[in-house]
């Protein structure tokens, strides 16, 4: 069987913390619904908002591992942009442990017509949009397993749940006009398809996510009046170097 494993740099880790990416909208969507039901009111705060606005704000342990399925996908991304690179134009390059930034939204690109040390230095791991070239183009790159890439591929191509990654890249990049979407699994019989889209295509999705967004910083305006007085005074990094301490018979903190 085999054991797949991957580490991402855990400083892009934090600089996904400071925007709101296609995954943190697709997640809000269903309290978005609840929130505009309710009349979007200005003075009630909702779970979903509130989960996100504390996970954005938090300074704990950022989990740098990924297993199994997440790894695998990972580790086949730049095979999969060669294999495209050797049969389909245009070409593109890989990305890795970057987000593109505009303001409050960020996506981290798979792929890029451009290398990615022509827009930031190897140390950096955020780069504004301003950096992108205007004539740059995205892929995204998704390797499931077989039975999902199966059911990718024989979806409409309207109805792909990825679409929402790529209206980011819209919404961040305000001059990005294509957008790919590159389906990749070896083993597979059909081992790899594509779909590309326009801005014009996915104009309702882009708005979906300045509407979410919008929300969300009202939202968290309202948690940061809710702040109170008092505060933790050790740090979660304190409190497990403590407990390491004690584990093995050393001094702690608390005396």
């Amino acid at each position: 069987m085999r054991r797949w494993h991957h580490e991402v740099s855990a400083e892009w880790l934090v600089a996904r913390q400071q925007v709101i990416t296609a995954t943190d909208v697709v997640n809000l969507l269903p309290e978005y619904k609840r929130y505009v039901k309710a009349g979007s009111p200005d003075d009630k705060i909702f779970p979903g908002f509130a989960a996100l606005w504390c996970k954005k704000h938090s300074n704990v342990y950022l989990d740098t591992s990924s297993t199994d399925a997440a790894a695998r996908g990972h580790i086949m991304e730049p095979y999969a942009i060669d294999s495209w690179n050797r049969q389909a134009d245009p070409k593109f390059e890989h990305w890795d442990d970057c987000v593109i930034v505009n303001g409050i939204y960020g996506f981290s690109p798979d792929a890029l017509t451009v290398r990615q040390r022509l827009c930031c230095r190897d140390t950096e791991k955020s780069v504004k949009h301003s950096m992108i070239p205007s004539h740059a183009e995205v892929m995204e790159v998704k390797c499931y397993m077989p039975e999902q890439h199966m059911k990718s591929f024989i979806e409409g191509h309207m109805d792909h749940k990825e679409i929402m990654q790529v209206a980011m890249a819209f919404k961040v990049l305000d001059k990005l006009e294509v957008a790919r979407i590159l389906w990749f699994c070896p083993g597979a019989p059909i081992s790899m398809f594509e779909e590309h889209y326009t801005r014009q295509e996915l104009n309702q999705e882009i708005g979906t996510i300045r509407k979410v967004v919008e929300a969300y910083e009202k939202q968290a305006e309202l948690c940061e009046q809710k702040v109170p007085n008092i505060k933790a005074m050790y740090t979660e990094e304190e409190i497990y170097m403590d407990y390491i301490a004690s584990m093995q018979g050393g001094e702690f903190m608390l005396k």
